[in-house]
């Protein structure tokens, strides 16, 4: 039965009653579950088809065919036992083949509420609504499919207010007095972004996995030899530097345009308690992340995009989870290095600082150089004896040492009494701002060599997502590792305030950008 406030609801907008009793989405949800479980196993789909399709006796068409029948099958199930409905405040969805699951997502609970429409809804007129609320991730409390008047009166019901969504004929409809700034990515940074995307490595590999599956097919048809007659000369040499030259121009194609796909159209718009960010060409895609659940911000500065002087932002959230159940969000794809503090100030002010810091001693280079070299020269050196390799091949090590080198330069740390600033690299230079009010835990480690060097690994830990974000710096001095975690555990008067780096001879200022 609905409450007194939803009987004046009911009376006021001549919602119908189906509201309040169980409902199912729209059939096509069956289609886009079958589609996020082909998503979600495709590791295993694509190792079954690169294994399947070198076996002569294995069935593989058919294994293929019911495979996909078999996901269609499980989407059709899930949408079938998927019911929800609106009784007493509370938005209650039934789900589960097997095990049937009861989710109540409290009208208290509900912090936002999204409403996205993706490609195959886009198809159909329909929207996906995004229930997040303070204790469980959007996904527990995802409604796939169902119309647009359906979405509103859900989000009416549960936020009284009106609903923010993204479709072809409404985009971007925000009370104007609610907006205190937009952002949008302008077309030249976009292909910049989509031309240094760091997403390359992986059209790559999924390039070759699908030459892996053509390759038969193309030598039966002679293809090979067309294109080597072709070639300027004939040699095997050319013809593998060619054939690696294709795959590299494709995977960089392939990684371009996904990048170009995925944040066409971003507009970043800062409301007075929250940020909204929708992004997407087909898939239109809206994420909204109240002020008060940020826990940290880190800026991404990839190997490509560095020295062209351009880095990405990102949030850490608590509570948000996607599908991977990561709370990580792309709070601005590409910016100037030298413009990022002022767009923190302008979006987020309580994560632009600014403060002195402090580099690594000279004594934990060579740990750093260590690791980035022990493995690769271990292998290098008896695959150079054995094939009887060129010396060209010295030149990995050589840059394993570069990479080392470059590690221990970029990482640092600064800190005041109420916030943080952690500077690290593995693929790319990482520089997070975490506010001390944020910090979950801090742990302080010693490995036994670290212990010989007197020197220590700080990891900063916050909340985000499902399991949340770690920031980490290695082989700190082991006092200034001792003293940021004192500071953590103690709280501190105005009167206990020190300058951390009084004394030191290392220090620098951070982030560093000036």
């Amino acid at each position: 039965m609905p409450t007194e406030s939803e009987t004046r609801y009911l009376n006021t907008h001549g919602w119908q009653k189906k509201m309040f009793e169980f409902q199912r989405q729209h059939p096509v949800a069956a289609i886009s579950r079958a589609f996020s479980l082909i998503k979600d196993n495709l590791v295993t789909i694509i190792v079954f088809l690169f294994v399947g399709a070198r076996s002569e006796s294995f069935p593989f068409l058919w294994w293929i065919g019911g495979g996909f029948a078999f996901l269609l099958v499980m989407g059709v199930a899930n949408w079938w036992r998927f019911q929800f409905r609106l009784e007493n405040g509370e938005l209650h969805i039934r789900s589960g083949i097997f095990v049937r699951k009861n989710l109540y997502l409290s009208k208290d609970r509900v912090q936002v509420i999204d409403i996205t429409a993706g490609i195959i809804q886009r198809i159909f007129g329909l929207v996906r609504v995004d229930i997040q609320t303070a204790g469980s991730t959007s996904r527990e409390a995802a409604i796939e499919a169902t119309t647009l008047e359906t979405a509103r009166e859900i989000n009416r019901l549960l936020r009284d207010e009106g609903v923010d969504v993204e479709s072809d004929s409404e985009m971007d409809q925000y009370s104007e007095s609610d907006i205190v700034r937009k952002f949008n990515l302008p077309p030249k940074e976009l292909l910049i972004a989509a031309s240094t995307s760091g997403s390359f490595g992986i059209a790559f590999s999924i390039l070759a996995t699908v030459f892996s599956q053509i390759e038969p097919l193309i030598s039966e048809s002679e293809l090979y030899e067309f294109l080597f007659d072709r070639l300027p000369s004939q040699t095997d040499a050319v013809f593998f530097i060619t054939v690696i030259v294709i795959f590299v121009v494709f995977a960089w194609l392939l990684s371009f345009f996904s990048t170009l796909f995925s944040y066409g159209n971003f507009t970043l718009t800062v409301k007075k308690s929250e940020l909204v960010i929708t992004r997407g060409v087909f898939e239109k895609k809206r994420v909204t992340v109240p002020y008060n659940r940020i826990q940290a911000i880190h800026v991404s500065e990839g190997m490509i995009r560095q020295p062209l002087g351009y880095a990405s932002v990102h949030l850490e959230s608590a509570g948000y989870g996607d599908e991977a159940g990561t709370g990580s969000i792309v709070l601005y794809p590409l910016i100037r290095r030298e413009e990022i503090l002022q767009f923190l100030n302008s979006v987020v002010p309580a994560y632009r600082n600014e403060m002195e810091g402090e580099v690594l001693p000279a004594r934990s280079l060579r740990r750093y150089i260590f690791r980035s070299t022990f493995l690769i020269t271990a292998v290098v050196v008896p695959l150079y004896f054995w094939l009887d390799l060129n010396n060209w091949i010295w030149l990995i090590p050589a840059l394993a040492v570069f990479w080392g080198w470059l590690k221990y330069h970029d990482a640092a740390i600064g800190w005041r009494d109420d916030s943080y600033v952690l500077r690290s690299r593995g693929l790319s230079k990482s520089t997070a701002f975490v506010n001390r009010n944020r910090i979950q835990d801090i742990t302080l480690s010693q490995s036994p060599f670290q212990r010989l060097r007197e020197l220590c690994t700080l990891t900063v830990y916050v909340a985000s997502g499902d399991r949340g974000k770690s920031f980490s710096v290695r082989d700190l001095e082991i006092d200034t590792g001792k003293k940021l975690l004192d500071m953590v555990k103690i709280e501190k008067g105005p009167e206990e305030h020190s300058e951390p780096f009084e004394a030191s001879t290392r220090k620098i200022g951070l982030p560093g950008w000036a």
